[in-house]
């Protein structure tokens, strides 16, 4: 437990009073560790964000045992920017015992100005650094450095270089990190005074920018440098690139090409074809070539393999590092799926001792951090609720003008790896930043995609909580209490299958400023498919092929939206045990899953079905017990072999969390 952690958990007592409110400026208690402690010592903690649903909660879950005389330790958390101790309801500021967190007894020795711009998941390393290094009290300017040097490994005097900036911003962005603002207009304002013929800031801040930036040039150094076997480079070449910067770039430093070999093996960038037979034997370059023989993705699978085998998170890890491994794992899951019966057999031992070190991990992550992701910031974009929220920031501060979510109902993360492959040469000039976000457990369709369009945790509409027609009132209802006119909103659900774009025009006005789209053809391959997981993967690049989806995304962009894909749920491929005896007494009989609305009942058939687990959580109705098939299993024929839905497993659980926008062609 870190020292700061532990000095605030001291404040929580249990038993004093019924309720500690707490002002909580800076989203202190939603920090993942501290929350968990303070859950550790008995209390439950709410967060007041929205009066109407925190009432519904509170009566629900609290104010009934009070009333009865029983005990329950409750938390109540608030920013005081939007609320304040008196505006917390009577009868729970009545019971309240109040504290103040703020980051000024967390950090005294660095500027406040500074360390409030910084995202929580950053304290603990702030904290040590503070402890360890800061000797006295640090200005602004000092505090960027600090935070520089020591979270970011940033040295700005160290970046002379090409080389060590490449080096710098692949470290950056392959790690996920993030630079705040304020440390963003720092270091830019130093480099760019260096680096003037780079696009400094912007690739300092744009993930997706940086990728592009690359891809285009690696190309160019294989060409300049004789398939990377000399660097001998000509600067008068006459290449044309949507991202201006330098066009050769020092890929084969030894700084760099570290980084360059696992972005083509994660996926991130894309190999080109060339010929193997004029091109260096190095396997950091041949990741990067799609040669003839189709050599490159038995290699790019044996080294991703191999990267993973230690990689796996921790069962108490942060949901950052889970969502960073699925998109490995997912890039890992479409290699082997597609590759040749030879290949997976000499790896097959490997790859199934790292399936079950990640599904006996996540396994674990799902019953002891995953219900700490509720109460996560909307920016923080947890789980599928969120992404309103996102879109509506991304309105807000001007960063986009138009926004449209397209939700392609049970698309999984690998199944997108293998879209994306197809969708890239189809949208020429699209920025796309992947990320994933998790679904709602269980993870089935009228729990999850109400979520999404709603923008609120399955409680939050418990008398629809298993249908499935009122996304578009879900929908206009989250932007109409944003402040959009009913003419402004948008809502489609469409097949999939046939010419979207044709419709377009019928349903986006030059007024909308926020669509939704569900697209149900993955869905639809996923209830019907006998092939498996590699049948599904197949299924889906047919699809991709005919240009559905990128007619509408092209028709999107024409009109100025920024566009997210997401998924409701995604899927797995598992093996039938029976179908449990309880089926009268369910409310709702899925593969993965059944639904009861007595406890008892849940109880005997978890007792029935060895593995199978009750997995009903806070967010979740009363009366919504859900109940898990064992890992890899599904309630249905035994022995049968099914993709379907509904369980706890990564593949299940992840789902694409997905930014496109057209990026303005520069070329230069």
């Amino acid at each position: 437990m870190s020292n700061w952690r532990s000095t605030l958990l001291a404040r929580f007592v249990p038993g004093i009073k019924p309720v500690i409110a707490v002002s909580d400026a800076h989203g202190i208690m939603r920090e993942e560790g501290l929350l968990a402690g303070v859950e550790a010592k008995g209390f439950t903690v709410l967060f007041y964000d929205e009066p109407l649903a925190f009432r519904q909660d509170y009566e629900a879950r609290f104010r009934q045992h009070w009333d009865a005389g029983e005990t329950v330790d409750l938390v109540v958390a608030f920013n005081p920017g939007e609320h304040d101790f008196e505006s917390l309801p009577f009868d729970v500021l009545s019971r309240a015992h109040r504290l103040n967190l703020t980051l000024q007894e967390l950090f005294p020795k660095l500027s406040y100005d500074v360390v409030r711009q910084l995202d929580p998941t950053l304290y603990d390393a702030l904290h040590r650094a503070q402890d360890d290094h800061a000797t006295q009290q640090l200005g602004d300017k000092l505090t960027k450095e600090f935070v520089l040097l020591h979270l970011f490994e940033a040295v700005p005097a160290l970046i002379g270089k090409d080389a060590q900036l490449l080096s710098f911003l692949c470290r950056l962005h392959y790690r996920r990190k993030v630079l705040p603002p304020v440390l963003l207009e720092h270091l830019a304002s130093v480099l760019a005074q260096r680096f003037s013929a780079w696009p400094v800031r912007q690739l300092l801040g744009d993930r997706a920018l940086f990728w592009a930036f690359l891809q285009e040039r690696w190309p160019v150094f294989l060409q300049k440098t004789d398939g990377a076997r000399d660097l001998t480079a000509d600067e008068a070449a006459a290449e044309k690139f949507h991202v201006p910067g330098p066009r050769l770039l020092p890929f084969g430093h030894d700084d760099v090409r570290v980084f360059i070999d696992n972005l083509f093996t994660d996926g991130v960038l894309t190999p080109i074809a060339w010929d193997w037979n004029d091109a260096a034997s190095d396997r950091w370059v041949r990741v990067g070539l799609l040669d003839p023989a189709a050599l490159n993705p038995a290699l790019r699978l044996s080294e991703l393999l191999d990267n993973l085998r230690h990689a796996v998170p921790a069962s108490d890890a942060p949901a950052l590092e889970w969502k960073a491994f699925a998109l490995r794992w997912a890039q890992l899951r479409q290699l082997w799926l597609k590759a040749e019966k030879t290949t997976r057999s000499e790896l097959q031992v490997s790859f199934d001792q790292l399936h079950q070190a990640q599904s006996d991990a996540f396994a674990q992550w799902m019953q002891t951090t995953y219900p700490r992701q509720f109460n996560q910031p909307p920016a923080s974009v947890a789980m599928v609720h969120h992404i309103p929220s996102y879109l509506a920031r991304l309105l807000d501060r001007g960063e986009a003008k138009r926004v449209a979510l397209l939700l392609i109902d049970g698309l999984a993360v690998e199944q997108w790896m293998a879209l994306k492959a197809i969708l890239q040469p189809q949208l020429p000039g699209i920025l796309i930043e992947e990320n994933v976000t998790f679904a709602w457990l269980p993870s089935i369709t009228p729990i999850s995609r109400q979520a999404v369009y709603s923008g609120k945790v399955p409680s939050g509409f418990p008398e629809t909580v298993l249908e499935t027609t009122h996304d578009e009132k879900r929908w206009g209802q989250f932007w109409a209490g944003r402040g959009l006119a009913k003419h402004q909103i948008a809502f489609k659900a469409l097949p999939g299958d046939q010419d979207a774009d044709a419709v377009v025009a019928e349903w986006i006005s030059n007024d909308t400023k926020a669509v939704g789209v569900t697209l149900y053809k993955v869905d639809e391959i996923m209830h019907g498919m006998q092939l498996g997981s590699a049948g599904m993967i197949n299924q889906v690049e047919q699809w991709a092929k005919t240009e559905v989806l990128a007619l509408l995304l092209g028709r999107l962009f024409d009109q100025g939206f920024t566009v997210i894909i997401t998924a409701d749920h995604g899927n797995t491929e598992a093996v039938g045990i029976g179908i449990p005896q309880q089926g009268d007494l369910c409310d709702r009989r899925g593969e993965r899953n059944r639904l009861f609305a007595d406890a008892k009942f849940a109880e005997d058939c978890v007792q029935t079905v060895p593995g199978s687990r009750i997995a009903h959580h806070s967010a979740l109705p009363a009366d919504l017990i859900p109940v898990i098939a064992p890992p890899g299993k599904a309630f249905t024929a035994k022995g049968r072999t099914i993709v379907c839905h509904g369980g706890d497993s990564l593949e299940e659980m992840a789902v694409p969390f997905v930014l496109l926008r057209a990026h303005k062609k520069e070329t230069v």
